[in-house]
């Protein structure tokens, strides 16, 4: 029997080509999917009549008497459901009521005899033996049931009554689901991976061909006799059953993990959103510890992408001596302008004599030209060859050490010629290092088919990967994941078009924040909703699940340390460790706190490989961006300050910071840091100088650096001071910005000049219902918050500059007041550009940018303990560090949310109120607290 396997991204992409080769009237075998589209096995049919007349159908003599099986003309008196069909999937089409008659007639007619003597009736399903037969010939059969010799050739279709021949005994089939189920049972991956495409011919040879099934049941399942051996289907029920368990084995795997860790159902929806495939999420998400949080969970995600990802540790691992890299991909993915920046950085590390290019695209119109003018541009030499000849000639002629990149024509991935062109490169005498190029942008099934298919392509194994058009794609995740499963390094990756600087190489931690940073702008239409996952989202976990046998939580470690921290006496000799657990969930929680507890591990640890400041500044950045995108909220106020650093036996410095809070004024990230020093100035986004700038440059450094960091964010610069002509420079500026003005700050109006103070007092205020800050804070002034009433005002004054006419800016006052007496607690002044926000909305964050100076000076306490820490010899770290660690006291102190690790501090203290002085070294106990309840 003749098999032809097709195979099409689409059912009906699959139909056509069954149609063109086989015919309207070809018989369809079987319909699964795979990885990027769908399999069609179908034959001809009249090659049925040779697969029914070589299986084996008729039962053998048995006291003299012949019998043979039902005819298919027998089948038709069957009921419907008990007839023998092609198992069929959901959605496929299905054939034209006029094709079954079409087909049966082309079968040689059998006689129906009566049922054998001394034996049982005829099974109805000995039809099937056709489809086994066809199973058994395209997916393959173990060793000792190869053929020997090759079977008859099909008999024209002329052909109307077969040969009489022996008969045996029919057993029992197993029924057409069985075989429906083997069907979409998981193949080997060899046999996946390289989808076999119709050959122009009207039927394909098949890859395999059936064999007679007697000794092949015999010997591979002992104790079964010749007669049940050698009917066909056995094997396939087996394997049909074993798929079935093994598939619902891994469902009981995966919903029993939901069980134990619910927060898995809504990571899953959320990195399918990222775009990474289930497969990988179900492996991974399988070994998700328990009783974590919604955060933490995530974190744990990223800790595993960061550790399986597979980036190389520096791009010296590519660029060898007499390297001959070739990259390969489909079309309009971005191969030639990526050879132009590799070959820019060949010629920088080694010099334009040492490197030549080679394009084997004599395809595309213009394809060779551009890259000769990049080679002349780089003084480099380009060659264009057509075939392996004119390859292995060229490379001939190239010296041992110097490096050749080739430039392949794009082949789509179900393009025949895709081996052709493995083998080029594979004969070109020297040893080709293979890149795929993926294109970002492309959907994750397509990622994965042209992993697929250039990594069975018969030639020598893919080196790596190259992921380009990042700056175009939506989501990243679909990329990584393809390099993951398929173990293809990430040697670089491109950001835009422009040669040479934007090809990157990034660490896996730089390439997952980048995938796991949402995109708010962006709608998900191709990945489920909370709606579409309903039922995984209604698995309740057991409220007792985290509790061991005796009805205690946690370990007997953790049970100890309530009496260890009662020796510190007070509040401390009454906790338990609900109590320690209770008072450590906030760190998670929060995102200012999170970043800070993984600063304080990689600070207090000691680690080796730490990223440079550059990339902890945007890794900061996208911290920001997620929360924002999250949260959904209008701004994100960015607060810059400056304070003096003082540690034992350092020299003074000047830390100049940025915190980036919510509009609430929850506190997020300090993506940026200035330090000045004695020896010079050194900025975390990588700027550097010998003299330090004046507050004004360094301010402008700030704001240029944060608004090129994200320009989709909509930051609201604050700052404290400034001077005329500093306000004049940004009011010319696209950047919205408020500053916080002295008491004494002159301003000019039509009568005269005055003070913003005296301006203030005459300005008729009104109370502020419900301002920002309430959300995120309990204290304010240092008071409770909602003993705090805040009255804001608002008029237009003019700022007199020399040399130039004054010009206007907006003044803003808010009074905080008593609520039981009625007498003002703090007047605050701010001025800005005409900012088109509400005035209680600007009071509110006058207030938030006051409040926020106490997190300033928990960052000079921070910066004293870690002074001490070992390891602490980055001074950008250093600085980070103290400054996400001044906003995580802050927060601590402040926060709602952290109230219980408030209580939680003053009672490992033995104080009832944890002082201010003492948050910095509250939340590093925390952080300790937490690191040995997680070990």
């Amino acid at each position: 029997m003749k098999i032809s396997r097709f195979f099409g991204i689409t059912n009906r992409e699959a139909m056509r080509q069954v149609r063109l080769a086989l015919g309207s009237e070809a018989l369809i075998v079987s319909n699964r999917r795979v990885n990027g589209g769908v399999e069609i096995l179908a034959t001809d049919p009249t090659s049925v009549s040779e697969a029914e007349e070589g299986a084996g159908f008729a039962t053998p003599v048995r006291g003299g008497v012949p019998a043979t099986t039902p005819a298919p003309d027998a089948l038709r008196d069957q009921p419907r459901a008990e007839r023998p069909v092609p198992a069929q999937r959901e959605g496929q089409p299905q054939p034209s009521p006029t094709q079954p008659q079409v087909q049966e007639q082309s079968r040689p007619p059998i006689q129906h005899q009566s049922p054998v003597q001394g034996g049982r009736p005829p099974s109805s399903s000995a039809a099937l033996g056709a489809y086994a037969a066809a199973f058994q010939a395209a997916y393959g059969t173990p060793a000792s049931q190869e053929p020997v010799n090759p079977p008859a050739t099909t008999p024209p279709a002329s052909f109307t009554q077969p040969k009489p021949q022996p008969q045996r005994p029919v057993q029992p089939q197993p029924h057409p689901a069985q075989l429906a189920q083997q069907q979409l049972r998981p193949q080997p991956p060899q046999q996946r991976q390289t989808p076999i495409h119709p050959a122009t011919s009207p039927v394909q040879p098949p890859a395999r061909q059936a064999t007679p099934p007697e000794p092949s049941l015999s010997s591979a399942i002992p104790g079964l006799d010749a007669p049940a051996a050698g009917q066909p289907g056995v094997m396939d029920a087996i394997g049909a059953m074993r798929g079935a368990l093994e598939s619902r084995i891994d469902e009981l795997l995966w919903g029993n993990q939901l069980r134990r860790a619910p927060q898995a159902a809504s990571l899953f929806q959320t990195l399918l959103n990222f775009g990474f495939s289930t497969a990988l999420l179900r492996a991974m998400l399988q070994r998700l510890p328990e009783g974590l949080s919604d955060r933490a969970a995530l974190q744990w995600v990223r800790q595993e992408l960061v550790s399986t990802l597979p980036v190389p540790p520096s791009e010296d691992e590519l660029w060898k001596p007499g390297l001959a890299l070739a990259l390969v991909g489909p079309t309009g993915v971005g191969k030639t302008t990526t050879i132009a920046k590799l070959a820019a950085r060949c010629v920088r590390r080694f010099g334009p004599d040492k490197l030549v290019l080679i394009t084997t695209d004599t395809y595309r119109i213009g394809a060779h030209e551009q890259l000769k003018i990049y080679g002349q541009m780089l003084r480099a030499p380009v060659h264009v060859v057509r075939s392996a000849e004119e390859m292995r000639g060229v490379v001939e002629g190239i010296r041992p050490d110097q490096l050749i990149l080739i430039d392949n024509v794009g082949i789509s991935q179900r393009d025949r010629y895709i081996a052709e062109q493995a083998a080029m490169l594979a004969a070109a005498g020297r040893d080709v290092t293979r890149l795929l190029v993926l294109n970002a942008a492309s959907h994750g099934e397509t990622l994965d088919e042209v992993a697929r298919s250039y990594s069975g392509d018969g030639g020598t194994p893919l080196k790596g990967c190259i992921i380009t058009k990042v700056d175009e794609a939506t989501r990243l995740g679909a990329a990584l994941d393809t390099a993951l499963r398929y173990r293809l390094p990430i040697h670089y990756v491109s950001i835009g078009q422009k040669v040479p600087e934007h090809l990157v190489c990034l660490q896996a931690a730089e390439l997952v924040d980048q995938a796991l940073t949402s995109q708010p702008s962006s709608r998900t239409l191709y990945a489920p909703t909370e709606a579409d996952l309903a039922a995984l989202m209604a698995v309740a976990q057991p409220a007792d699940i985290h509790k061991s046998e005796d009805g205690q939580s946690g370990r007997k470690p953790i049970q100890m340390l309530p009496r260890l921290l009662s020796l510190a006496g007070g509040k401390a000799g009454r906790l338990t460790a609900e109590d320690l657990q209770a008072g450590c969930e906030f760190i998670d929680e929060l995102p200012c706190t999170a970043e800070a507890y993984e600063l304080w591990r990689n600070h207090s640890g000691g680690a080796a490989a730490q990223p440079d400041a550059a990339a902890r500044a945007r890794h900061m950045m996208r911290v920001v961006q997620n929360a924002w995108a999250v949260a959904g909220q209008k701004h994100v106020l960015a607060i810059h300050d400056q304070v003096s650093l003082k540690a034992a036996g350092e020299p003074a410095s000047q830390l100049r910071a940025t915190f980036m809070l919510d509009q609430h004024g929850a506190p997020l990230a300090s993506p940026i840091q200035q330090l000045s020093q004695p020896a010079g100035w050194l900025s975390s986004c990588g700027a550097t100088q010998t003299q330090s700038p004046t507050l004004a440059a360094a301010l402008v450094h700030q704001m240029e650096w944060l608004s090129a960091q994200a320009a989709e964010l909509p930051v609201m610069h604050l700052f404290e001071g400034g001077n005329p002509a500093l306000w004049d420079q940004l009011r010319q500026r696209s950047l919205p910005w408020m500053a916080q003005v002295p008491a004494i700050t002159r301003v000019h109006l039509e009568d005269g000049a005055t003070t913003v103070q005296a301006l203030a007092k005459t300005l008729p205020h009104h109370p502020v219902a419900d301002p920002d800050y309430l959300f995120s804070m309990t204290e304010v002034a240092g008071g409770p918050a909602a003993e705090r009433v805040l009255w804001a005002a608002s008029t237009v004054v003019h700022i007199a500059v020399r040399g130039r006419s004054p010009f206007p800016l907006h003044m803003v006052s808010a009074r905080l007041v008593n609520r039981a007496d009625g007498k003002e607690i703090r007047r605050i002044i701010g001025l800005h550009a005409g900012l088109d926000v509400s005035l209680d909305t600007l009071a509110a964050w006058l207030v938030i940018k006051a409040e926020s100076r106490e997190a300033t000076r928990h960052t000079v306490g921070a910066w004293a303990l870690s002074s001490v820490a070992e390891g602490a010899g980055d001074p950008l770290a250093q600085a980070m560090f103290a400054a996400q660690s001044g906003l995580a006291a802050w927060q601590l102190t402040r926060s709602p949310v952290a109230r219980a690790g408030k209580e939680l501090a003053a009672g490992m203290l033995g104080r009832k109120v944890l002082p201010t002085a003492s948050a910095p070294a509250a939340a590093f106990k925390l952080f300790a607290l937490k690191e040995m309840l997680s070990a």
